[in-house]
């Protein structure tokens, strides 16, 4: 169950309306320095705490905010080697959460305290809040023109402003540099001399940073899909679009081989042009809803989101060829009218997150549409690929002043450990290898052969890899390399996961799914 869980973690990220508290209990409580443990209400097996860390790092002596974190104890007493600080990526992720339902399994549970924390501005820790009205009101649709540019920078603006009068001074202060000084504050409090960190897709930009900031105090620390945070405006659209046409040709590659796939022995290219011009001229009504018509939007983003965190091939293409041929599917359609909301305040850090790490904003339309033509040069099969057009959310965000995308300048001695699918749509292998040429010498790169974002808990190779570094600071050799796992559906052979446990990390999504918050991950 805990590989499957993992994974499901860091694709579950996602806007939430309401916030469970992180309730201990009133029964016995262990200190360590600043952090008081108690057993947690949602399971008692796990203590739970606060840390007081500042607002803002630059005014260590100002106001201060509480840090929700969750502990699982290690198993062995002996084997133990301190404490295993884990973040599931967002930006947004809780790694409360993430400690309340997975183990992370045995070895590491034996060997560390699994120590999870929400970073500032998400979920228990002064979660950035922002009025439902207002992330609702910004664009959906792609920026076409001029005008299109203009509402999407007015939108942009009038968010961050909204969720600053609703959040306070925190809002301006949730950047990677003011997290990574909070992991080194719960290093301290949990009474460790050097750090050990598991950080998962946005976390891996966690864990770069702090080798940057701390190189001394770095023990063992795993970047699992790996964030590049050289990339400007224009590198990140493009960077974005590339491994995301990747994802898209394997797909092609994967079910022209496989004789169980629904489009097995066609040209699957030309089937999915034919499927995109009919979309865009308003001739391809959903089967399971006939009076809606399916865009080019509802193509793409259907066939990104099944080759996220596995990749769907077979579920991909039964669906598109029962949308071809109006064949419904015998599921009911998500309905697509949203009642009038009322006027809530909700979380809301993706945004304020990724635009304070991040300048991707430009100056003008101009601009904008270059960037957006070179992505689509990259991506020829993919029109307006979703994720590099994710540089629009900070178009009219302040721009950001103490963590800006820059390279990496490591000095650690202890190397970091770096691994990454060769084929991820949303961490792409260009930017596990561009991270990789910052660090040189200072961190070593394990390939994962296959498919899909996140690499713990796919296959023995790389969870033995990392367990072993994390253990026992066993680097592996730079340019290890381990065999992918069949895709889903293609063989019973489910990698590392027990037989008591074989379904997939993340179910497949529908082509039209709920309609909701916006949500993005990394």
């Amino acid at each position: 169950m805990r590989r499957k869980m993992i994974r499901r973690l860091v694709a579950g990220v996602a806007v939430g309306v309401v916030l469970a508290p992180l309730a201990p209990l009133s029964a016995s409580a262990s200190r360590t320095d600043d952090v008081q443990w108690m057993p947690c209400e949602q399971e008692a097996s796990v203590l739970c705490g606060t840390l007081e860390v500042p607002v803002d790092w630059a005014d260590p002596g100002g106001p201060t905010i509480g840090l929700a974190l969750a502990k699982r104890p290690a198993t062995g007493s002996v084997e133990r080697r301190g404490s295993l600080i884990v973040n599931p990526g967002g930006p947004g992720g809780s790694g409360v959460d993430s400690v309340l339902r997975t183990d992370y399994g045995d070895e590491l549970h034996r060997h560390f305290d699994i120590v999870g924390f929400d970073p500032r501005g998400v979920r228990r820790s002064s979660p950035i809040m922002c009025s439902l009205d207002r992330i609702a009101a910004l664009p959906s649709g792609h920026i076409k023109t001029a005008s299109n540019f203009a509402q999407m920078v007015a939108a942009s603006r009038a968010l961050a402003d909204d969720c600053r009068a609703h959040t306070g001074p925190l809002f301006d202060h949730v950047d990677t540099l003011q997290v990574v000084q909070d992991i080194d504050a719960i290093r301290a409090a949990v009474g460790d001399e050097k750090l050990n960190f598991l950080g998962m897709s946005y976390g891996t930009l966690m864990a770069q940073q702090y080798a940057e900031m701390f190189p001394d105090r770095v023990r063992a620390v795993v970047a699992d899909s790996v964030m590049d945070h050289s990339q400007d405006a224009r590198g990140f659209a493009v960077t974005q679009a590339a491994t995301g046409q990747d994802s898209f040709d394997e797909f092609v590659a994967g079910c022209s081989r496989l004789p169980q796939c629904a489009l097995y022995g066609r040209d699957i290219r030309q089937f999915w042009h034919r499927l995109l011009d009919r979309a865009i001229r308003g001739e391809l009504p959903d089967p399971d809803d006939l009076s809606y018509r399916i865009t080019q939007r509802d193509l793409v983003t259907f066939v990104m989101n099944n080759l996220n965190y596995e990749p769907y091939w077979l579920y991909i293409a039964e669906v598109l060829e029962q949308v071809d041929a109006g064949r419904p599917s015998g599921a009911a359609a998500a309905e697509e009218t949203v009642a009038e909301q009322p006027a809530l305040v909700v979380p809301f850090a993706y945004q304020a997150v990724l635009c304070q790490d991040w300048n991707l904003a430009v100056n003008d339309f101009t601009a904008w549409r270059s960037i957006q033509d070179d992505a689509q040069q990259v991506a020829p099969d993919l029109p307006h690929p979703p994720r590099a057009s994710v540089g629009a959310l900070c178009l009219g965000w302040p721009t950001p002043a103490n963590n800006p995308q820059q390279r990496i300048d490591p000095t650690n001695e202890t190397k970091l450990l770096f691994t990454n699918s060769l084929h991820d749509p949303a961490t792409g292998y260009n930017w596990a290898l561009g991270a990789a040429d910052q660090f040189g010498d200072h961190a070593a790169l394990l390939t994962y052969e296959g498919w899909g974002h996140i690499v713990f808990g796919r296959v023995d190779c790389a969870d033995e890899a990392v367990e072993a570094y994390l253990i026992d600071q066993i680097v592996p050799a730079d340019g290890t390399r381990c065999a992918a796992a069949p895709p889903p559906g293609t063989t019973s052979a489910r990698g590392r996961r027990p037989a008591q446990d074989p379904g997939p990390t993340a179910p497949p999504v529908p082509l039209r799914g709920e309609p909701g918050l916006p949500t993005w991950l990394f």
